[in-house]
């Protein structure tokens, strides 16, 4: 499993692979994958599936906080208190958005 680094719309992995959210709904990686999420189940165009339960994912990550994750599931998740996962405050500033 790998650690995420996350920064709005932009997550990077310890393992040098990032992750761009590219609207509401879509995320790409840089190895080429291309994520959907709806309803909380992000489904990658390799075949990889990521179910969200809370901070938790169903590939046995975790969302830390606002800024890290435990592994690629979790950095999916929808959060109420950081900048990646679909926050529903907004700061008005882009940057309080949660996108994930």
């Amino acid at each position: 499993m790998s650690f995420w680094n996350i920064f709005g719309i932009f997550a990077t992995s310890d393992k040098g692979e990032t992750i761009t959210k590219a609207s509401d709904n879509v995320s790409v990686s840089s190895k080429g994958v291309t994520y959907t999420t709806f309803n909380g189940v992000t489904t990658g165009s390799d075949g990889s599936t990521f179910v969200q339960m809370g901070n938790m994912s169903s590939d046995g990550s975790t969302r830390l906080d606002a800024s890290a994750a435990t592994g690629r599931g979790s950095v999916f998740n929808d959060s109420e208190s950081d900048s990646f996962g679909g926050s529903k405050h907004s700061r008005g500033d882009g940057f309080g958005n949660d996108p994930w």
